[in-house]
């Protein structure tokens, strides 16, 4: 996960300048740094007590001169390094992504198509390392980095270097004992059979999210990768054969690179290849873009901080005076909220304020590009790319979908409307309106012509009576059925439609002079005044040209939904918006 620096953090390591934090392991801290050239880099800064460990030094030079040497797509290729300064670090390619860790734990395991492109890749990526002579000795799902074209290899050969520091052994080698082989943990001579079993373990990871041989107690889980079967049991069926293969515990009998990556391509779909996109989960991509908007944000130029939280409240447009001058130097950024949950606004990693349902505030930003995350309780988050311009107001309205878990989605437009179940009985109950007007003048053209008129005046007068009725009642039916109940607003303007037959009537915020809801009687109602007092405004029905409905004609009937239709207005029709006091 990408943060902004600490406080303890150092700025810069050799040539290259640190922006960002990536986080840490058994060697010490990694950065996010951009090279003299601007390019961007992961810088990995040795812990200082490792520092202190000429052994250490002695063998982390030897395997980051070996590690120099290895490319390739699928590996994090190191750079740059300088394992004799007063903190060793070594820079590697900077690979925008989650680890495979991280990405199974939180998102869950990934797709039987998804392992295989997976395993193929990291199946390449094993083949250039033991091209140079090198064995990765600390392949875990914690050093597989997850790209949207394909898995990264990370920390090959650094683990021999650890392996050599004896305070570190413990946490750093036994402490991943799930992934490694039999000779490993048993201090025997390795080679690259022992990635091939590594390898297998961490396919059963990202399929399953365990490893085969389980977790708990250190030699619990030592004595089962030793002497024990691996539990293959909820592997999904087209992997088994190929886990199983890699995770013999004889050396000689698991497969060769070659041979493995032909097994792993057959498996995959032809059309989901890294290069094409699409081969992971949606949740895992959006996840990358994430991590690569954010990295471009922190990238730009230095600005000034983002305003604390506690920002003023935006109640529509505020007059300028001449004290405002000395804040054209910044902008604004303005969020509503139309959601009924508490939006949490984090903009550059530094969390602003929450935003209560049915508000708006408005944050103070220096220009430029910035990266604002917007989360909700119990929601996937989103993450977007804002600019702010100097002295300008940069606005975006969010909403949560009615799906479990999505993510807030920006607003364009906002529709009123009255319940299916409502709209279904206002049919209903039209429907029956016009058959008993209807039947009502049939009984009395019936009952007159029983009361003693000619027979020639009978069929004459059930006629013209029933002729009359259906008229009515079709009359009656259809004005009800025309009643608008649909009300859109959208920063162009406004838009109502009827349920049935009415014809849309459409104003533009150039037309309109003045918007307000205005109490009437025991209804609101929304009342729009013409821009010029000689002009009506289309579909006027009252005085002046004015156009008038009750709110609770478009669904508006309780309070919350009065507080979201007041925000509604306030958010697109900004200064035309008077409210009236309650």
């Amino acid at each position: 996960m990408v943060h902004p620096l600490g406080d303890g953090d150092p700025t810069r390591i050799g040539p290259y300048e640190l922006f960002a934090r990536l986080g840490g392991g058994g060697m010490g801290r990694v950065f996010a740094g951009r090279s003299p050239g601007g390019r961007l880099v992961a810088v990995k800064v040795v812990r200082p007590e490792l520092a202190d460990d000429p052994e250490f030094r002695r063998r982390f030079a030897v395997e980051v001169a070996a590690a120099r040497k290895v490319g390739g797509f699928y590996t994090a290729q190191v750079v740059d390094a300088d394992p004799d300064g007063d903190q060793p670090w070594l820079a590697t390619a900077y690979i925008p992504g989650p680890s495979l860790q991280a990405a199974v734990t939180e998102h869950g395991p990934l797709p039987p198509a998804a392992v295989a492109r997976l395993g193929a890749g990291l199946t390449e990526g094993l083949a250039a390392v033991h091209a140079h002579g090198l064995v990765h000795r600390d392949l875990k799902p914690a050093n597989v980095l997850v790209a949207e074209d394909g898995p990264r290899l990370i920390d090959f050969g650094i683990a021999r270097a650890l392996d050599t520091t004896s305070h570190t052994r413990t946490a750093t080698v036994l402490g991943t004992a799930a992934f490694m082989s039999p000779e490993q943990v048993t201090a025997q001579q390795v080679g690259p059979a022992s990635d091939v079993f590594s390898l297998g373990c961490v396919l059963a990871f990202a399929a399953t999210g365990r490893s085969p041989f389980g977790e708990g107690p250190l030699h619990s889980v030592v004595y089962r990768v030793v002497h024990a079967d691996p539990d293959l049991s909820d592997l999904p069926a087209p992997l088994v054969d190929v886990v199983a293969a890699c995770v013999a515990k004889d050396p000689a009998a698991r497969p060769t690179l070659d041979h493995l990556l032909a097994d792993l391509t057959a498996l995959a779909p032809p059309g989901q290849t890294p290069l094409h996109g699409g081969w992971l989960p949606d949740q895992v991509t959006e996840v990358i873009t994430r991590q690569r908007t954010l990295l471009l944000t922190l990238t730009s130029p230095p600005t000034e901080p983002p305003a604390s939280a506690g920002e003023s409240r935006d109640d529509g447009p505020q007059p300028r005076s001449g004290a405002a001058e000395e804040t054209d130097s910044r902008g604004s950024l303005t969020i509503g909220n139309f959601s009924p949950a508490f939006l949490s606004v984090t903009v550059d990693g530094t969390a602003l304020d929450t935003v209560p349902p049915n508000e708006i505030r408005t944050f103070s930003l220096a220009p430029g590009w910035h990266a604002l995350l917007v989360q909700a309780p119990g929601r996937r988050d989103v993450l977007r790319r804002v600019e702010v311009k100097t002295g300008a107001t940069t606005r975006l309205a969010f909403d949560l979908p009615k799906a479990r878990r999505a993510e807030p989605h920006p607003v364009q437009a906002v529709t009123f409307t009255e319940s299916k179940l409502r709209e279904l009985v206002f049919g209903a109950v039209s429907g029956l309106l016009l058959v008993a007007v209807v039947f009502g003048m049939i009984v009395l053209a019936t009952t007159l012509a029983e009361a003693g008129l000619p027979d020639w005046k009978w069929d004459e007068t059930l006629s013209t009576v029933g002729m009359i009725g259906l008229g009515l009642g079709l009359f009656l039916g259809l004005r009800a059925a025309a009643h608008p109940s649909r009300l859109t607003v959208r920063s162009s303007g406004m838009a109502m439609t009827a349920t049935f037959l009415a014809t849309p009537q459409k104003w533009s915020w150039n037309s309109i002079g003045q918007v307000s809801v205005i109490n009437y009687g025991r209804s609101d109602m929304l009342v729009l005044w013409p821009r010029k007092a000689d002009t009506p405004l289309r579909g006027a029905n009252g005085p002046d040209g004015t156009v008038r409905y009750h709110i609770k004609g478009f669904g508006v009937r309780n309070a919350q939904a009065r507080e979201r239709f007041h925000l509604v207005l306030r958010w697109f029709a900004n200064d035309l918006y008077l409210e009236q006091p309650e």
